[in-house]
């Protein structure tokens, strides 16, 4: 009994360590965990939902080149856009202008979109997507969509500013005070038109000796400031002249 014993334990030592030399066979307590599996490659992100990071300078939105909007219905800075050729069929907008890329104490300066007429977005590109703005740097670029519809035509509900033949409603501002907001005159606009723009001027400076501002004509309903434009501070307010839409 006592060699049968002796016996298979040695035949058992044979086989583990042939294990160990020929197929390189090791005890359980040394195992090592199997390496995590690579990611698939489908479950990336897709372009339009995480662009490429961008450094911010004058390439970047250049005058001339086409974009993309990534939150369609977004405006001004709340709208994100990446750049695409402008012969690709998701060209959706082209920019119109573009201001120098501003730098160091420059770029803290409240330097807004200095947008042609029609200009659909003015896109402050610091606050595009993933844009790389290290080292303190500003820019805007004005963009007009390459086909229907054009919020920043007069009317249309959108663009920069409110102009001559704009709609507007009556809102409050963040601080609480009255204001208005553009909307569209046909009525396809979130809100409903109240009063349309037919006359604007900008008030007179009053100098030391006194002086007078410049008032709406009789048959002017209302009259409001118009808001500046999206990063900049109006030392001299647009005032609007409107009439009560029928």
């Amino acid at each position: 009994m006592t060699r049968t014993l002796l016996r298979g334990a040695g035949t058992g030592l044979a086989l583990f360590t042939a294990c160990l030399l020929l197929v390189g066979c090791r005890p359980a307590k040394h195992a090592k965990p199997a390496p995590p599996p690579s990611p698939s490659p489908t479950a990336t992100t897709s372009p339009a939902a995480s662009p490429t990071t961008a450094r911010l300078d004058d390439s970047y939105f250049a005058e001339g080149s086409c974009a993309r909007a990534l939150d369609p219905g977004g405006s001004g800075t709340g709208a994100h856009y990446e750049m695409v050729p402008c012969d690709s069929p998701g060209a959706e907008a082209k920019v119109t202008k573009r201001s120098g890329t501003l730098t160091g104490v420059a770029a803290a300066l409240p330097h807004g979109a200095d947008c042609p007429d029609g200009t659909d977005v003015a896109l402050d590109l610091t606050q595009n997507a993933l844009t790389d703005v290290a080292g303190n740097r500003s820019a805007w670029a004005c963009l007009r969509n390459l086909r229907d519809p054009h919020p920043g035509d007069p009317g249309g509900g959108g663009g920069v500013g409110i102009v001559v033949g704009d709609c507007v409603y009556a809102t409050k501002s963040a601080s609480g005070s009255d204001t208005v907001a553009e909307t569209r005159c046909d009525g396809k606009g979130d809100h409903k038109p109240e009063y349309k723009v037919d006359k604007e001027y900008v008030k007179q400076t009053v100098h030391l000796k006194g002086g007078t501002e410049a008032t709406c004509p009789d048959e002017a309903t209302v009259s409001f400031t118009v808001p500046a434009p999206p990063g900049t501070l109006a030392m001299n307010p647009t005032v609007a002249c409107a009439e009560p839409v029928d």
